[in-house]
């Protein structure tokens, strides 16, 4: 991540998101933006592990100040970012605790482990808070729980706004609660998974029975049927919106078709359209000229002709002999009426009535 961290600011990569400031997008800018984040969480300068949980984390400001100097991002996406460096971060001091505190029976044994990566004092208060009874007590109650989750997703590390709008783009519309629980538990055949499918799957053939009931039903008040089977509690609501969601007020669509798109982004595209458009515009006046040109001189031959075959007429009421001094002095006269006609259609006349 060295090549973000050195990035400058006129080179900044811009994210695109969901209704829900989720980004969504482009895919391989948005990968490298949640692996920078783990950068940050992971540097003890940014985020101190001298604090027992991130919201005691301080200086979030300038974190956001210095993630939007190497990416263009909405404001929307403050949660998202906040919430997958609170992740990133527990989930750091985790691993931590994992292979550096489990393995040893005494407290000289863990600090001598201690990584290289993690300064002596933050890790010495570390050491101190584990042992501590809240400490052991927390982790017991979370251990507990986390025995207790039932129909865990099995899409990985794949985010679940990135799922909600493949699902989108794949079939036209804003894919149900349903389909995106199906969707993010379904498992590979033949891998080994760490809880069974049965309860799962007995839920999404429920789903799938409450949906063709309503097929049939022209109710408007009906329940959504995954709320049916799950329920709808706040814990409920987590397992379809993902990371920036959970903690904000409810949302009533699993996902949206809209996006959030930066200022800057929003400014880019701003210009391109006004260029775009003034570009049209131009060529358009330049096609009404021409066509305007055109009209002008069909015009204008109509009346050329139309005078020419008035001199015809007039010469042909003389009553004199048609000789080329009565055709000029005719036509001289005529002149004299109209001093649009020209020497060259006069010419003409003349030519053509003494042939």
């Amino acid at each position: 991540m060295f090549e973000v961290h050195a990035r400058k600011f006129e080179d900044r990569v811009a994210i695109y998101c969901n209704d829900k400031g989720q980004p969504i997008g482009p895919k391989k800018a948005r990968n490298e933006l949640t692996r920078f984040l783990g950068t940050i969480a992971h540097d003890y300068n940014w985020a101190p592990l001298t604090y027992t949980n991130w919201q005691k984390v301080p200086d979030k400001d300038k974190i956001w100040e210095y993630v939007n100097s190497k990416y263009i991002l909405p404001p929307e996406s403050y949660d998202w970012v906040m919430e997958t460096l609170d992740v990133s971060w527990r989930g750091f001091k985790c691993r931590l605790k994992r292979d550096h505190y489990y393995p040893y029976d005494t407290y000289e044994k863990r600090l001598n482990s201690r990584p290289n990566n993690v300064p002596e004092d933050h890790f010495k208060l570390l050491l101190k808070y584990w042992a501590s009874t809240p400490a052991k007590k927390t982790s017991l109650q979370n251990a507990k729980n986390r025995q207790q989750q039932d129909n865990m997703h099995t899409c990985g590390p794949v985010a679940f706004a990135m799922i909600s709008d493949e699902m989108f783009r794949q079939d036209g519309e804003v894919p149900s609660k349903r389909k995106l629980f199906e969707r993010t538990r379904s498992r590979k055949e033949g891998k080994t998974y760490a809880k069974p499918f049965d309860d799962t799957q007995t839920k999404i053939q429920e789903m799938r029975r409450l949906e063709a009931l309503e097929a049939d039903e022209s109710s408007e008040c009906q329940k959504d049927p995954f709320d049916e089977v799950m329920g709808d509690g706040r814990a409920v609501r987590k397992r379809l919106v993902g990371i920036g969601v959970s903690r904000k007020k409810p949302q009533e669509n699993v996902a949206g078709n809209s996006l959030i798109l930066p200022k800057e982004v929003m400014e880019s595209i701003k210009i391109a359209v006004v260029a775009d458009v003034q570009k049209e515009l131009s060529a358009e006046r330049e096609e009404i000229a021409k066509e305007k040109e055109a009209h002008a001189a069909r015009v204008a031959e109509m009346e050329r002709a139309t005078k020419e075959q008035e001199m015809r007429d007039d010469l042909a009421t003389q009553k004199e002999p048609m000789t080329l001094d009565v055709i000029a002095s005719a036509l001289a006269q005529l002149r004299q009426k109209d001093p649009s006609l020209t020497s060259e259609m006069i010419a003409k006349v003349i030519v053509e009535s003494a042939t």
